[in-house]
Order: structure tokens, then C-alpha cells, then sequence
């Protein structure tokens, strides 16, 4: 189970490297459309920060991303730690690398279902699916 610990770990280490300040191209969280505008960005960006993300992961640079993707980043993130607390609970231990791990994580379930997951949010209207577990980051 350790390499689930060392993802979490990894995962965090990006985040705490990453900036926080407010991306311009959001409006406040308070606002209607919030999390319309924001999965519209992240369509329009979630290629990109893919490409940054597996090159992160694989050690090739150091996090360096704007305050949107950042922002995004932490999106991604917050899925990486439901996937892996759910993995953990189902007592799986991947055969796997680190980079593999995270790289699943982070880029592939995202594509797959993680953003598909972000529009259901906007459509709950930022609220969490109420059978989620509370998030691992915060």
C-alpha cells in the first residue's frame, strides 16, 4: 500500500509547489455561472495541462503553471485522492510506478471521467456528490 501513501505524498508536493492566487479568467465562486465558466476553461485547457502534468510527474519539470491551471491542477487533484481513497478501500495495490500511478490518476480517469465528473458538479451547482468522501486535500 505504500506506493498509494507515496501518491498522496507526491500529489500534495505539487501542491504545495504550485501559486494560488485567484486565476482573472474565474469569476468569484459566488457567482451563477462559476462553474459553468470554469468547465469551460477546463475544456479549452485540459490538454495542455496534461501535457504539463505528465511531464511533472515524470520528473522532467519542476510545477510551473499559470494561475488557472493551477487552479485546475487542484481540481484534478481533489479526483487523484478520491481515486485513490476508493482503490485503498477496495484494498487494490497497483503493479504500477509511482508515474504510472499518478499518470492514471491524474490524465487518463481524468480524461475518461474525472472532467465528465466536474460538469456534474457544475450541474449539482458546486455542491459535492453527496456520496463522495469528504476531500483528502483540504
Amino acid at each position: 500500500m505504500q506506493i498509494w501513501l507515496d501518491a498522496v505524498a507526491r500529489l500534495l508536493q505539487i501542491s504545495r509547489d504550485l501559486h494560488g492566487e485567484w486565476p482573472a479568467e474565474l469569476p468569484a465562486e459566488s457567482d451563477p455561472q462559476f462553474w459553468w465558466i470554469a468547465t469551460k476553461l477546463e475544456m479549452q485547457h485540459r490538454d495542455e495541462l496534461s501535457r504539463k502534468i505528465e511531464k511533472i510527474v515524470d520528473g522532467e519539470e519542476s510545477p510551473s503553471m499559470t494561475n488557472l491551471e493551477s487552479w485546475l491542477y487542484h481540481r484534478r487533484s481533489e479526483w487523484a485522492g478520491q481515486l485513490i481513497d476508493a482503490k485503498v478501500q477496495e484494498n487494490v495495490v497497483p503493479d504500477a510506478s509511482l508515474a504510472d500511478v499518478l499518470k492514471w490518476a491524474l490524465i487518463r480517469s481524468w480524461h475518461s471521467d474525472g472532467c465528465i465528473a466536474l460538469w456534474n458538479n457544475a450541474e449539482r451547482g458546486g455542491k459535492p456528490h453527496p456520496e463522495a468522501t469528504p476531500n483528502l486535500f483540504e
